[in-house]
């Protein structure tokens, strides 16, 4: 959490944590309102309820890039800019005097990161999602082709094989999700820890030892800081480097192979065996 004095919330998730970011939203008053910082959230953005995509900027790269450990990133800010961000005048009398002088908002975002920790933390199975993970994966390697097309003229790098995959992928979520509902309902402990593991080892399939072109130390293959946007992150940024930024078509075609295994072993690591 990066902010916390303002009425404008914002979250970046991996997707598999969507899900637990909306549930957890619901259970939390929103200062300045009759209602819900879901609520809240919801009017804010015409009914909707917009999560970004974690990719640099924040404390959680070491674990995410590197490790594959899922993360959330939220908070709140006042519209426009307060300009205390990353100055000498971001301090106490600051926010006492200006930022948040009730510190309603403070309270209210502790209330909502120690709602979704907790939750987490104490689910008899993780609360993490990949059905839609691998549905947007799918749908960012369509992108990465038609990207192909309008700058290249002409695809080079065939993703439609990782393309099949993802569904597959999604395809295994779905039914791991299926028993893991049954295992909730039967109150089965030694399929939860089971269950646990494949849930926890997804997000780490997505790595590759080989790391990024060009910055190893990042390993994460559906998404990174762009090389050159701040902030912003990149989907698919070893095929993306590869092609769009160093021109080099062998080395996208040898990360093709790499994302194709990841994906491989995140639909081995969530298809049944040994999960009761």
């Amino acid at each position: 959490m990066d902010g916390a004095g303002g009425s404008q919330f914002g979250a970046s998730t991996t997707p598999a944590l969507d899900a637990s970011v909306v549930d957890a939203t619901k259970d939390v008053r929103w200062p300045g309102t009759d209602g819900t910082l879901y609520e809240a959230w919801k009017a804010q953005n015409d009914g909707r309820t917009p999560i970004g995509r974690i990719g640099g900027g924040s404390d959680f790269q070491a674990f995410f890039q590197r490790y594959g450990v899922p993360a959330m990133d939220i908070g709140a800010a006042s519209p426009g800019s307060g300009g205390n961000y990353h100055c000498s005048c971001d301090d106490n009398y600051w926010m006492s005097h200006f930022g948040d002088p009730s510190w309603e908002y403070h309270t209210a975002m502790s209330r909502l990161a120690g709602i979704s920790v907790l939750r987490l933390a104490n689910a008899d199975v993780v609360a993490l999602g990949y059905r839609p993970y691998a549905e947007e994966t799918a749908r960012y390697l369509n992108d990465f082709t038609d990207e192909q097309r309008k700058k290249l003229g002409s695809v080079v790098v065939d993703v439609s094989r990782d393309v099949e995959q993802a569904k597959a992928w999604e395809q295994a979520a779905t039914a791991l999700q299926a028993r893991a509902d049954d295992a909730l309902r039967h109150g089965d402990t030694a399929a939860f820890r089971r269950l646990n593991g494949k849930i926890m080892q997804a997000e780490r399939d997505l790595l590759t030892r080989a790391g990024l072109p060009g910055r190893p130390w990042y390993e994460h293959q559906i998404y990174a800081p762009g090389i050159d946007t701040g902030y912003a992150t990149q989907r698919l940024p070893a095929l993306h480097d590869a092609l769009f930024t160093d021109n080099d078509v062998r080395t996208a075609k040898a990360y093709e192979a790499h994302l194709y295994e990841s994906l491989r072993a995140a639909t081995r690591t969530l298809s049944p065996g040994g999960d009761g």
